[in-house]
């Protein structure tokens, strides 16, 4: 996995009591059912690509643009069209991945996502509408709240 993304904390309050009732056991489960439920949604909500733009259309020599799942391509005096097929295509190298009860990553395996969608990222993809992975995380951290009182409450019987 290409490094670059940062690590999204999230300090859960208002749960101690809950969670004291719990034994180990089920504490570990509630946590790693919660954390894998979040790291999904994210990945989810990572996957899609932000809208194309011109930067994305052909055009008439001596035009350049960025084909998407291909890579960048240019039109020739002859009225062909050259390019190098240089995408590892971005959107199906996403990741969530469970490593214990208390930590699950969400990323993506290209190369160059970093500076696409981590902490790296380029100026020219910001503008292009590409969100950073960590955003997408803390715009979303209540949905990692809910999960984890939906899955205390299943626990508890409720």
């Amino acid at each position: 996995m290409a490094e670059g993304a940062a690590p999204l904390t999230v300090e859960l309050e208002g749960f101690a009591e809950a969670m004291r009732k719990l034994d180990k056991a089920t504490f570990e489960r509630v946590c790693q059912a919660a954390l894998g439920r979040f790291a999904d949604e994210i990945k989810l909500l990572a996957i899609p690509y932000p809208p194309e733009g011109s930067w994305n259309k052909p055009g008439p020599y001596p035009a350049k643009w960025y084909q998407r799942h291909f890579g960048p391509r240019w039109a020739r005096k002859s009225g062909s069209m050259g390019g190098r097929d240089t995408s590892e295509r971005l959107q199906k190298q996403w990741i969530a991945e469970q490593r214990n009860p208390f930590e699950a990553v969400v990323g993506n395996r290209a190369s160059y996502s970093p500076y696409v969608l981590g902490e790296e990222q380029t100026d020219v993809h910001a503008r292009h509408g590409w969100k950073k992975l960590s955003d997408i995380g803390k715009t979303n951290q209540d949905k990692l709240i809910k999960f984890v009182s939906d899955e205390i409450e299943k626990a508890m019987g409720g």
